[in-house]
């Protein structure tokens, strides 16, 4: 795992993996799951230092460029359970950072909205999330980083579209 903290001299340091049989090891959506996991610690470890986890900066950056949402909107667009984003809007209001207000349309639903804090900490996120993702990708040209975006992003399309007769 890559460990923002361990790196020396600008590169980053990767922990020996544990040996994985040639079916996993080979596995195209293992090796995203693993990658993945590996990123969102590293910017889990990098947004510590501002008191903040990867899913907190995601809540802050939906309210703060999309507008307000409702706690249902913000946790189907991010994969977080409800419990859970309870939690997380409970430790970003203690920060000053959200605030919910009653949906004027749904009294049983709360919109969150950032403060002016919350809009600055999420610029503050950007900015760190934009350090780990050059930090995380160092081993890659741009070049390589352009196509690994465009990849991931038609594999996320074909995902969000339903198959024919399916």
């Amino acid at each position: 795992m890559i460990r923002e903290s361990a790196r020396r001299g600008g590169n980053p340091v990767a922990a020996a993996p544990a040996a994985l049989p040639p079916s996993m090891r080979d596995r195209i959506p293992f090796l995203l799951f693993r990658a993945s996991a590996m990123s969102h610690a590293l910017a889990n470890e990098m947004l510590a230092r501002m008191g903040l986890g990867a899913r907190q900066a995601g809540i802050l950056t939906m309210v703060t460029e999309l507008g307000p949402m409702t706690q249902k909107d913000l946790g189907h667009a991010l994969g977080i359970d409800r419990t859970t984003m309870v939690a997380l809007l409970d430790e970003l209001e203690e920060k000053g950072y959200v605030h919910r207000q009653r949906h004027p349309g749904d009294r049983r639903a709360f919109l969150i909205q950032p403060t002016e804090a919350g809009r600055r900490a999420q610029a503050a996120a950007v900015r760190t999330l934009d350090r780990q993702q050059s930090l995380f990708l160092a081993p890659l040209t741009s070049a390589e980083r352009e196509q690994l975006a465009a990849l991931l992003k038609r594999l996320m399309d074909r995902a969000a579209t339903p198959e024919p007769g399916a």
